[in-house]
């Protein structure tokens, strides 16, 4: 069984600690957010996902369902690594491009999603900050990419290379030049179809009253059917689970649809 990471752990218990102050903060509030007119009905926002095992760019459109409640769709585009990647270089030549050693594929992951968004602290002011939570479910779609490098012949020093798709049976440190374009294997893009869930705390801070700018920190499992093949076997244990920490920068703009 595998071992849930302690900093995952960790940002769960920092998640329920603060939803439980800010919903008391709030409690004594009531009031104050009984008066608040809903003056946007949507809200339109992106920017730059980063992950424990890579990154990406994401894009979200929310609607209002009344001053603290919004219905959220989301759309991540997502480069997902190997724990035990290892980056190296050709010995002899200065010149040559990094590759990962015993790396098969690449493995991007691509997320639509539907989602809800509570704001548990509205902003009392211009320079303050709107604290909520919310989470996103959908399908993750994942897709792999062969690797191929730039092989030499015969031997040190090559004579001449070639593009090769990586074979962990015949390619070793001493005859990889480097890695090849990334528009080898583009023929040969392999469907993984999986499923997502994810939690998160949001922080928004922007100054303006219909900006958007803040960040996003929470936690995603992406679910697979089997095993996504990055590493060859002789380099690392493949899974079909993975469980990762996140934070989104994001920035966007609330407006009025009449």
């Amino acid at each position: 069984m595998t071992t849930v990471p302690k900093y995952i752990l960790n940002l769960f218990f920092t998640f329920s600690f603060l939803v439980l102050i800010s919903s008391r903060y709030q409690a004594q509030n009531v009031q104050v957010d009984d008066d608040i007119k809903v003056l946007f009905s949507h809200e339109i926002s992106g920017g730059l996902h980063l992950h424990t095992a890579g990154g990406g760019l994401f894009g979200q459109y929310a609607k209002y369902q009344d001053a603290s409640n919004l219905l959220l769709f989301g759309f991540e585009m997502l480069y997902m690594k190997h724990e035990k990647e290892i980056r190296s270089f050709n010995p002899v030549y200065d010149d040559s491009r990094s590759y990962v050693i015993g790396k098969q594929n690449s493995f991007f992951v691509f997320r639509p999603s539907i989602g809800k968004q509570r704001i548990i602290t509205s902003k009392q002011r211009k320079s303050g900050v709107r604290v909520g939570y919310s989470w996103h479910l959908g399908p993750s779609l994942g897709v792999t990419k062969p690797v191929y490098l730039e092989i030499g012949y015969p031997s040190i020093p090559y004579e001449y290379l070639a593009v090769e798709k990586y074979d962990p049976a015949e390619h070793f440190s001493n005859n990889i030049y480097g890695r090849a374009s990334a528009l080898n294997g583009l023929d040969e893009l392999k469907l993984h179809p999986g499923a997502f869930v994810k939690f998160a705390l949001n922080f928004e801070y922007s100054s303006e009253n219909d900006g958007l700018k803040g960040l996003e920190v929470g936690a995603v499992l992406d679910a697979y059917s089997t095993d996504i093949p990055i590493l060859a076997d002789l380099y690392g244990t493949n899974k079909q689970f993975f469980l990762n920490a996140y934070v989104n920068f994001f920035f966007g703009r609330k407006y009025i649809i009449r």
